[in-house]
């Protein structure tokens, strides 16, 4: 649980510049579960696949929640169960680097 004065990926600011955010990706390893996190490469491609650049050369709290919001949509959709997991690691990976402190 986090406390008071811990600061999370929003809340110094409302917008980051997709540059840092992807610096952010590629130096944060966050523990998944039991299991392993991800690697640098599949962190960067998250900025790829979740976040376009045509929206924009700033990535906002709404854009990002509206991101995890859509992994869940195509995470109840996916049918094989390995690709489901894949994407609920990245959900999960997307969650805990929002609420994490010091970035």
């Amino acid at each position: 649980m986090m406390s008071n004065n811990s600061m999370s990926l929003f809340e110094k600011r409302s917008q980051l510049p997709r540059r840092e955010f992807r610096e952010i990706l590629k130096k944060t390893d966050i523990k998944i579960g039991s299991g392993r996190g991800l690697n640098t490469k599949q962190r960067v491609r998250i900025e790829e696949d979740v976040f376009p650049k045509r929206q924009g050369e700033t990535l906002s709290k709404r854009t990002f929640d509206r991101g995890i919001n859509q992994l869940k949509k195509r995470r109840f959709g996916e049918a094989d169960i390995v690709k489901k997991s894949k994407i609920t690691k990245k959900i999960k990976y997307l969650e805990n680097l929002e609420k994490m402190d010091g970035i």
